[in-house]
């Protein structure tokens, strides 16, 4: 046996160990088998030594640092991705030595273990990738779609390319030829990742114009869609409803269609009331003096009209025929109505004082004139907004009737029965 190498001579021994112990000839095919699955034992268990030895340190590392980094690091694995290729490097290194004596075997493993080393590689890739993700997620500012999307785009990038270094690796295929065969198809390709590339460009578009990020409550005009973004990544927007649905929508669209974000108005702790009431013209009149006296018993308008009254008077004085309505300045009792909104909403606690009231009339339509009521609570929230809202219209649509308005609305034919 002088001058075989090393492992010859311990393949010959364990073979007449076999032999004589136990009366089993090995042949040259099972010897083969059961040396390469000896051989993925001991990286197995190099590979379980590795982790345990390593990871309990890194995790008290872990729990006793504040750096997000390493946290992120620990919990997506990327230091299990490390650690897997330590023995899959050695396997590469050692593979030539074991199984030099049979060129095709040593082939067969080498090119498994690199797929394997590829695999591994493109994983541990992937989990910094994820990391970096999560990094900015915590932050949750409008970096974070960009980063997301961006990541997204890369995680496609490099699928690709494993795939291509895969069918290279396996059937060694040359790189000119592959590079010339994705010339030829790239029309193809980007047909293929067409979304991709628009959600990409989208994304960053999003995140360099700051229009929306992940907790914000917007609008999409296109689909009228009204709820919560949940999470955008690099082909769809998950919005959640206040139905509590999902409504899923295309990144493009946040980019080429209307989008409001009710953010800025939730940063102020205010928010716009802005409705109308119709009214029928044919309510309106002038106000003569029995109707002021009982304006005058409205204690929000009462100074108001007192005022009024004098003023008028006063002006009539020189106006000839100025007890016919026409002629001379009269009230009416739209314009008082509108002036007694206006006062309500300045009484009340629950409407902003720093924010303009305005009470004003609109063009005249078959369906009457709106009286439109502008002005904001003092809550952003949606129910605390929608109870403000219903208790000032309630009061409102109620107090018309004290003023002899009518409201427009539609006839009910039990109504046009009742007036027969």
């Amino acid at each position: 046996m002088k001058g075989k190498p090393f492992y010859n001579e311990i393949s010959e021994a364990v073979k007449q160990f076999f032999n004589q112990q136990f009366k089993i000839d090995l042949s040259e095919n099972l010897f083969i088998f059961l040396e390469i699955v000896a051989w993925i034992a001991i990286l197995f268990i190099l590979d379980f030594l590795l982790r345990a030895i390593i990871l309990p340190a890194l995790k008290k590392i872990t729990n006793l640092t504040e750096n997000d980094w390493m946290k992120f690091l620990y919990r997506n694995k990327v230091f299990v991705s490390t650690i897997h290729l330590i023995p899959i490097s050695f396997a590469l290194n050692v593979n030539l030595f074991l199984f030099r004596g049979d060129s095709n075997i040593f082939y067969v493993v080498q090119k498994i273990t690199e797929l394997i080393a590829l695999i591994v590689f493109t994983q541990l890739i992937f989990r910094a990738i994820n990391t970096t993700i999560d990094i900015y997620n915590k932050e949750n500012s409008y970096t974070t779609v960009g980063v997301r999307t961006f990541g997204q785009m890369l995680k496609f990038i490099i699928t690709f390319f494993t795939v291509i270094s895969g069918i290279m690796i396996l059937f060694t295929v040359d790189q000119n030829t592959i590079i010339t065969v994705l010339g030829a198809l790239t029309a193809a390709i980007l047909l293929i990742f067409r979304d991709a590339i628009f959600g990409f460009v989208s994304g960053l578009q999003i995140s360099y114009s700051r229009i929306v990020k992940v907790g914000d409550w917007i609008t999409i005009s296109k689909g009228n869609i009204e709820g919560t973004v949940r999470e955008i990544n690099i082909n769809l927007v998950k919005i959640e409803k206040f139905d509590k649905s999902i409504a899923t929508v295309p990144t493009v669209d946040l980019v080429s269609s209307q989008v409001t974000n009710h953010m800025a108005m939730l940063a102020t702790g205010t928010r716009q009331i802005k409705r109308s009431i119709s009214f029928n013209v044919n309510s309106f009149r002038f106000c003569d003096e029995e109707m002021l006296n009982q304006f005058q018993d409205i204690t929000l308008i009462k100074a108001y009209i007192k005022q009024k009254r004098e003023e008028i008077s006063l002006y009539n004085q020189t106006i000839e025929n100025s007890e016919i309505g026409i002629n001379g300045r009269n009230l009416t009792n739209i314009g008082v109505f509108r002036i007694y909104v206006e006062f309500y909403l300045k009484k009340l606690d629950t409407v902003s004082k720093n924010d303009p009231i305005i009470v004003k009339q609109l063009a005249v339509t078959t369906a009457g004139m709106p009286l439109e009521i502008g002005c904001f609570t003092n809550s952003a929230s949606n129910l605390e907004f929608e109870r403000i809202q219903s208790d000032i219209f309630d009061h409102l649509l109620t107090a018309c009737r004290k003023f002899d308005l009518e409201i427009m609305q539609s006839t009910l034919l039990s109504e046009i029965k009742n007036y027969n």
